[in-house]
């Protein structure tokens, strides 16, 4: 098992046990109409009921969450033919790590939508209480911003700069 696989596993499961956990948490602390948009004073005016919320979030994690393992289960049926455009032809004699390394690039998005979601629960659920004032949560964006770069940045840089591990 390599570390790419087992990260890719925990970090994906873990973030996935900590939205549902944190999705149960910010339910149960917003308020019934929960603000979601704010005028320039950060004064809520736009507000949605706080179940919406709940149903959109949660169909919004099944979808990030199943989408991956469908497209993973695919891509094993893919003939090592069609990965023909990797620049660096050593992967080609390696079907199984290329194929291995699409399925870990591919559990590391939800990982990272999820981690991004739970940042945004926690961002909705503080901006909602009387008690924070002068929040800024303008960091989220550049979280997220980061979190997807990266993504799609590994395995370009995987394919081109490293070479399979040689088995024997």
């Amino acid at each position: 098992m390599s570390i790419e696989f087992f990260a890719s596993r925990v970090w994906r499961y873990a973030s996935i046990l900590a939205f549902a956990v944190i999705l149960l948490f910010t339910y149960r602390g917003l308020p019934d109409f929960t603000a979601v948009h704010f005028n320039a004073n950060g004064r809520g005016d736009g507000f949605l009921p706080k179940d919406e919320i709940f149903y959109l979030f949660l169909a919004l994690s099944l979808v990030i969450n199943i989408l991956p393992v469908v497209v993973a289960k695919m891509i094993d049926k893919l003939p090592i033919t069609s990965f023909a455009w990797i620049p660096n032809k050593k992967w080609l004699d390696s079907p199984k790590q290329v194929h291995e390394s699409f399925k870990n690039w591919l559990n590391f998005l939800p990982a990272g939508i999820n981690t991004f979601l739970i940042l945004v629960l926690r961002a909705l659920l503080t901006l909602n209480d009387e008690r924070s004032y002068n929040t800024s949560y303008t960091y989220l964006l550049v979280v997220g911003a980061a979190l997807l770069l990266t993504w799609i940045a590994y395995l370009p840089i995987k394919l081109l700069f490293t070479n399979p591990v040689v088995e024997d």
